[in-house]
């Protein structure tokens, strides 16, 4: 039952970004507030952090005891010489919740079963690094729709991101 929970929501929110980012201009995926990442920089951030997902699926498939290694990102984003277009990013991003989607389908209930161990919490399993990556996606999307849409003088001061 889990199981097709999340593979649900992590499929819909898959269509959720990219219908949402293909409904703005350039200009305002671009569009800088402050010291605020760009709506470009979150989506970038989405879509680094999936092949890191991918991985720890992997690793927790693979391994009797899953040991994960925190990731960490740059308080900046890097701004690479060459950008990639959003839709370049959107197919990545597609590409890499498809191959995590078809491994979690085909994860034994083992693998749900298996505690692993994560240098950054207090405990880990399959489960937690689902709705972890489940609840990362919806952070940075809601993120983007505040840059999108709100004015900046009531953006929220939580953190520069």
């Amino acid at each position: 039952m889990i199981k097709k929970v999340f593979m649900k929501s992590l499929a819909m929110n898959k269509m959720i970004l990219r219908q949402f980012v293909e409904s703005m201009s350039d200009q305002e995926i671009n569009r800088r507030i402050r010291d605020y990442w760009t709506i470009y920089e979150h989506l970038e951030h989405l879509v680094e952090t999936q092949e890191i997902s991918l991985r720890r699926v992997e690793i927790f498939i693979e391994q009797e005891s899953p040991a994960i290694v925190p990731f960490v990102p740059d308080e900046t984003p890097n701004t690479p010489a060459i950008r990639k277009p959003v839709s370049e990013l959107l197919q990545v991003f597609d590409s890499f919740r498809d191959k995590q989607l078809k491994l979690i389908g085909k994860a034994p209930k083992e693998v749900w079963r298996k505690v692993g161990t994560h240098g950054q919490y207090s405990n880990y399993s399959f489960e937690i690094l689902l709705r972890h990556t489940l609840l990362h996606d919806s952070f940075h999307m809601a993120r983007m729709e505040q840059l999108w849409i709100m004015k900046e003088e009531f953006l929220m001061e939580l953190n520069s991101n």
